[in-house]
């Protein structure tokens, strides 16, 4: 599905915005002109522009430069609604039922760049599967620009909901990066702050139920992961 992209109205807005000074700017130098030669001329009407003309070429002027800037109002808030509503699709989880012992099979598709998918199945203990990972939060105005929120998915692991069960039953984690200890995320964590152009650094994680045939897709947003179950497909 293609996307609505605000820069046409955006880019258009501005030209007709310019145009509309220049138009304005034209209109006045024309007029100032006439009554620098009026009164040279002693009061007497010569090349005397007809009023209502005036008035007519006056509001075009203005609609012209009114439905311009509303246009170019559009796009900037079209490009504000998308930049903060921006969701783009990271990872597919499907689970199936549990099997005896409380195990229960997941299968993780992660989207890379173009198109690229890396499938592979985990055997989950607990309640809940969890996905956790790194966030960069760009500042809005970054954002607003087009700037998408930076990630990494770390870690799939098997959630109880009981902490008592997370004391005593057995934990499932994997590692789904091969360095959790990557020295650019480790500096980001510690001075990303101080760093310009960053927000903010921070770990997140989505969780869902486990046991049942279900389908889910997670997002990275603005502000971190979403989770969304998602239809299974048509036969």
């Amino acid at each position: 599905m293609t996307h609505f992209s605000p820069n046409g109205p955006i880019y258009a807005g501005m030209v007709g915005l310019f145009l509309g000074l220049v138009f304005l700017l034209v209109y006045f130098y024309r007029r100032i002109r006439w009554l620098i030669g009026k009164g040279r001329a002693g009061g007497k009407k010569k090349d005397s522009p007809k009023l209502w003309a005036s008035v007519r070429n006056l509001v075009l002027i203005m609609l012209w430069t009114a439905v311009f800037g509303m246009l170019l109002f559009m796009g900037f808030f079209f490009r504000a609604y998308q930049a903060f509503t921006y969701e783009k699709p990271v990872a597919r989880v499907v689970t199936q039922a549990g099997e005896a012992g409380g195990r229960h099979v997941l299968t993780l598709t992660q989207f890379g760049p173009e198109g690229a998918e890396t499938v592979r199945q985990y055997p989950i203990k607990g309640d809940q599967w969890m996905l956790e990972g790194d966030i960069l939060k760009w500042p809005n105005w970054l954002n607003f620009l087009g700037k998408h929120t930076r990630f990494r998915l770390t870690r799939l692991r098997g959630r109880y909901i009981q902490t008592t069960d997370e004391l005593s039953k057995e934990p499932t984690v994997y590692a789904l990066v091969r360095d959790e200890d990557h020295p650019v995320w480790r500096y980001l964590y510690k001075f990303g702050h101080k760093t310009p152009f960053v927000s903010t650094v921070y770990g997140n994680s989505v969780f869902q139920d486990l046991g049942q045939d279900n389908r889910f897709l997670v997002f990275v947003g603005t502000s971190g992961f979403i989770v969304r179950r998602e239809e299974p497909p048509r036969q």
